[in-house]
């Protein structure tokens, strides 16, 4: 087991291999696309807007090192169920596995809308569009491979439950921002935690991680600022952020030894622990009650399957 002191040192090599990153323009996904290639790794960056994602990459990559690897960037709008289907078919195509995919990718509290598919946004994207990359990427994954799904301490606030309802997930009434972000976040933990039962059960040796990345500076609060029509308080909240909460990759410190801690095999959670788990290394954590309620768990599964209309493992 890697030492409780984790650090980004430890992750090995990773030439030869391939991570499909969802968000991975800004924040925690481009820091953890950042390491993954200096350490070797070819990072597929899947990223609503492409534009901005192309100059993310040419970040990554602007200082070439022998041995290193490299990017390619995709389009990717989870909250549209033909983009997610089109990108994982032209990840599909490709030559060699995926060794992991990354559901890092989201929104944070913002007003009420919907996706293209008539969910609600918030938990549209952050569970339906990963729920549906995943189940479409998992027979392309590295039989030895990963899934890490990055959830947040907001989970900690969530209420999902063994008798919610495809309503509860889709319409929500009334529609607090605040706390259907935290359901969504939970949702994220009660699918990993799903998923590694399922997945353990069908015989795949492939390991499911969740995180959560601490409070880090990242675009996710600014956006949420100007969304909820705060936008006159970024100029001051940017600085405050950079003071106060931990850098995007420290954020991505979770992310990463999901990725590579040799001594995970499935279902463990991992995060910083301090100050109320906002801060600190990346250590193993007991799972929230939230995301470890297993009758809950597999409610959401089931209302999953049946509001995409998919069996989530039906291509293993």
């Amino acid at each position: 087991m890697i030492s409780a002191r984790w650090n980004p040192a430890q992750m090995g090599d990773w030439a030869g291999r391939r991570v499909v990153i969802t968000g991975a323009n800004s924040g925690i996904g481009l820091e953890a696309a950042r390491l993954l290639v200096e350490h070797g790794a070819s990072v597929v960056m899947a990223c609503r807007d492409v534009t901005r994602g192309e100059a993310s990459a040419r970040s990554v990559t602007a200082k070439p090192q022998a041995g290193v690897g490299g990017t390619v960037v995709r389009s990717l709008d989870l909250a549209d169920q033909a983009s997610v289907r089109d990108f994982a078919a032209e990840c599909v195509a490709d030559d060699g596995l995926i060794y992991a995919l990354v559901n890092n990718a989201g929104v944070m509290a913002c007003p009420l809308s919907f996706t293209t598919d008539g969910l609600e946004m918030q938990m549209g994207t952050n569970h339906f569009g990963h729920a549906l990359l995943t189940s479409l990427l998992l027979p392309k994954i590295d039989p030895n491979g990963r899934v890490v799904i990055v959830s947040s301490i907001a989970a900690r606030g969530g209420h999902l439950g063994a008798s919610m309802t495809a309503e509860d997930l889709t319409a929500p009434v009334p529609y607090a921002p605040q706390a259907v972000y935290s359901n969504t976040k939970q949702a994220n933990l009660l699918f990993a935690q799903e998923l590694q039962r399922r997945l353990t059960s069908a015989g795949s040796k492939v390991a499911v991680v969740g995180v959560h990345p601490g409070v880090s500076a990242t675009e996710l609060f600014l956006r949420q600022m100007r969304d909820s029509g705060r936008g006159f308080i970024v100029p001051v909240a940017r600085p405050f952020m950079k003071l106060v909460f931990q850098s995007a990759a420290a954020g991505s410190w979770p992310t990463l030894r999901g990725l590579s801690d040799p001594g995970l095999t499935g279902g463990e959670f991992v995060g910083p622990r301090h100050l109320g788990q906002s801060r600190g290394v990346p250590e193993l954590l007991k799972l929230y009650p939230q995301g470890a309620d297993t009758r809950a768990a597999a409610r959401l599964w089931e209302l999953t399957e049946e509001i995409l209309s998919v069996e989530l493992l039906g291509a293993l």
